[in-house]
């Protein structure tokens, strides 16, 4: 499962490399997330052309890739830690998929779990390759019609 966090409200990036910090720290998740920090393109034309613009947020978002659902409620509790231990100003946006939530200031650890529950419902799990596909197909030698001896 790809999930992804942005800080809408971190200009300069230093909450979200902070928050980067504690999720990479943070001995669980290590265990089981592959954690990354990630720039999304930026088109627009004076970010390119000025000098000295594209030094700001290196990094807007931090990803991570997780296996179930029940990862997804260890990374809602350090979120919540995080935001106890550090305060940060800005809201986290947590996006799976189509679906995200916003993980607000004011929300303490059972409200952004509630959260994250919230985004598991939206965002169903992926469907199966394809499970009726037989292991082995039925006109081979040694199928179900045998090899004629």
């Amino acid at each position: 499962m790809d999930v992804r966090l942005r800080l809408p409200d971190d200009p300069d990036g230093g909450e979200l490399k902070q928050l980067y910090d504690w999720l990479t720290r943070d001995q669980e998740l290590r265990h089981f997330a592959d954690i990354t920090l990630s720039a999304e393109p930026d088109t627009s034309t004076a970010s390119r052309d000025e000098p000295g613009t594209s030094m700001g947020s290196a990094f807007d978002i931090i990803q991570l890739v997780l296996d179930s659902g029940i990862q997804l409620a260890s990374l809602g509790l350090a979120i919540g830690l995080w935001r106890q231990a550090q305060r940060p100003r800005s809201s986290v946006e947590i996006r799976r998929g189509d679906s995200t939530v916003v993980v607000s200031a004011d929300m303490d650890r059972e409200q952004i779990l509630a959260a994250l529950d919230l985004l598991n419902e939206l965002e169903p799990p992926p469907e199966p390759e394809d499970p009726d596909e037989p292991e082995e197909p039925e006109d081979t030698p040694g199928g179900p019609e045998g090899d004629g001896r």
